[in-house]
């Protein structure tokens, strides 16, 4: 399941993007700008600002994210969004035996088409799994031949043995075993992520994914980091969301014709 947090932010977001655009007009110090800001300052200056298009201003703030339950698909497209920063949980050092699957809408609502699903994820944990204690074995030097009349509980108790007697090398070979078999999962596979973004990037990616042309998977992922700066910033809040909550669709004859409400 979708989880999006706001984990940090910039102090005082609104004061820093309306002081530092104020800087580029003003002969005042610093200092001065800063103490002279009002909330209804503060609200004017941005909304002007993101009106004339001038958002260098807005690169001074900056939104972090922990995102959870969204597939490696999604994470292909959200890293597309290269003026970020990104920390992902590696699927080379930790081992994802039992690993969430992210079934999109038209998938679970379709029956068949959602056994269909589950039975490829199953298979899935099955390969990773398998592969896992296989290339272990083949690291302990097991050879191939021996491998092959082992059962899987055989396989599975020798690698258990070696855990148990010799800690050191298990962790060795694991890393390499993990690293490998994580080629059998999904592109479905349920990923974590933290996320950074300045506004003007959050901007852009919002433009970009919040579009109901954009994949439904990402659009909710871009509708609820939207959610999380509005809860907390409402006046930074207004600036994101697609193209048509702020004027005509640029997409032309390929508009999807059901815009938003406007902002």
């Amino acid at each position: 399941m979708l989880n999006v947090q706001l984990l940090s932010h910039t102090q005082n977001p609104e004061l820093t993007i309306a002081g530092a655009g104020k800087l580029c007009y003003s002969p005042s110090n610093i200092g001065d700008l800063y103490e002279k800001q009002t909330a209804e300052t503060i609200e004017s200056f941005i909304n002007k600002l993101v009106s004339m298009g001038h958002e260098s201003p807005l690169e001074h703030v900056s939104f972090t994210f922990g995102i959870e339950g969204v597939s490696r698909i999604t994470e292909i497209q959200l890293v597309r969004h290269r003026l970020a920063s990104y920390s992902i949980q590696s699927g080379r050092y930790v081992k994802r035996d039992n690993p969430e699957f992210i079934k999109p809408e038209n998938i679970a609502n379709n029956k068949i088409a959602s056994d269909i699903f589950d039975s490829i994820a199953e298979a899935s944990i099955k390969a990773y799994n398998d592969l896992f204690i296989v290339l272990m074995l083949e690291q302990m030097g097991v050879d191939i031949d021996t491998v092959e009349k082992m059962s899987e509980q055989e396989r599975l108790d020798k690698v258990q043995d070696l855990f148990i007697n010799d800690l050191g090398k298990y962790k060795i070979y694991e890393k390499i075993a993990i690293e490998d078999a994580r080629y059998a999962h999904l592109q479905s596979i349920g990923v974590k992520i933290v996320c950074t973004m300045n506004l003007r990037s959050l901007i852009n990616f919002t433009r970009h994914r919040e579009c109901n042309r954009a994949q439904k998977e990402i659009q909710k992922l871009a509708q609820a980091m939207m959610a999380e700066v509005d809860n907390k910033f409402p006046l930074l809040g207004r600036v994101l969301g697609a193209p048509c909550r702020f004027g005509a669709c640029p997409e032309g004859k390929m508009c999807c014709g059901k815009p938003f409400l406007k902002k």
